[in-house]
């Protein structure tokens, strides 16, 4: 889908909207499965040095997580807690919310397929404002006239949501990702919100818990099964950064963001050989003056370099961790 640069020159504003409360509980099933692993860690700063020496590009901050043998999962970061303008990496989010809003009614998790297939598939923008509009209630229209703080709090589904769960950190998922259903540039109310909520913000580290806990079952055995099977892509693929990086018979999905110079993947995988990854990698591999339409292959040479590390082994080597 085609992208248009006036985010990167709206100000950032003072989170204005209502949140839920925040469960403990449900943040710790999540964020307890983890632990740093030094392993793993000198894995990924070694792929991700020998990496970027052969690129043009010069910024790469990537979560990986590998899960282990007793259910549990290492972790080994660099940049993680960095922020960056994720593009079509907050479609995860949106996905998460839909699932969400279709069980609080009682619905099956694909009770809005329609939208959410091909804005997850196909990264397709429409689709995105379609979901927006859907789970928040709060369609863009005049700013005159109209109660911008209540309508506000309806859009800030979800992260509300995300919040609840123990998943947003200081990421902010919130703007649609244009053109899309509402008009080529933000206007009226969503012009507004953008200026004083601020444009879409992710990171590594809470991308890879926010994929974690889709897969997981965070959200519900069906919600992971449905999610998944709309995540799942060929490892070669106009919507995938690092599938290249995989061996063939990797059971691979992802969501990838490309826009300006953001070029992101957001990925679970399971391998032949049982080795089970989720990766977050945000990087400025995206020529912020080419065409609309760019090779979004770049991130594969990294994935590859980080399968390869002594440090990702099989589920089993790593068993009791750092010892």
């Amino acid at each position: 889908m085609r992208w248009r640069p006036l985010l990167l020159f709206l100000p950032a504003a003072v989170f204005t909207g209502m949140v839920l409360a925040r469960h403990a509980a449900a943040a710790e099933s999540v964020a307890a499965r983890i632990r740093d692993d030094a392993r793993l860690q000198q894995a990924v700063e070694t792929a991700r040095e020998r990496f970027l020496a052969s690129q043009t590009f010069d910024r790469l901050d990537v979560t990986v997580l590998l899960a282990t043998a007793d259910g549990g999962w290492l972790r080994g970061s660099v940049g993680g807690d960095r922020p960056w303008y994720p593009a079509s990496c907050v479609k995860l989010g949106f996905a998460i919310a839909a699932i969400h809003w279709c069980a609080e009614r009682s619905l099956a998790p694909d009770c809005l397929d329609a939208a959410v297939l091909p804005m997850l598939q196909d990264s397709d923008n429409v689709a995105t404002g379609e979901v927006v509009d859907a789970i928040s209630g709060a369609k863009n229209g005049a700013a005159d006239g109209t109660d911008f703080e209540a309508w506000l709090a309806r859009r800030l589904y979800t992260e509300n949501l995300l919040q609840g769960h123990g998943l947003l950190g200081a990421q902010r998922l919130f703007n649609k990702t244009y053109p899309t259903n509402s008009g080529e540039m933000p206007v009226d109310l969503e012009r507004l919100a953008l200026e004083r909520h601020g444009r879409n913000s992710m990171t590594a580290d809470c991308s890879a818990l926010l994929m974690l806990a889709v897969v997981t079952g965070e959200f519900g055995e069906a919600a992971t099964e449905y999610l998944r099977s709309r995540l799942r892509r060929p490892l070669i693929s106009r919507n995938s950064a690092m599938g290249g990086g995989f061996p063939e018979g990797t059971v691979f999905e992802s969501k990838v963001g490309d826009a300006y110079d953001t070029l992101a993947e957001i990925v679970h995988a399971e391998l032949p050989d049982g080795r089970r990854l989720i990766i977050a990698a945000y990087s400025n591999g995206r020529d912020p003056e080419g065409p609309d339409e760019q090779d979004l292959t770049a991130l594969a040479g990294f994935a590859r370099l980080l399968l390869d590390q002594p440090g990702v082994q099989s589920p089993d080597v790593h068993r009791t961790g750092n010892d």
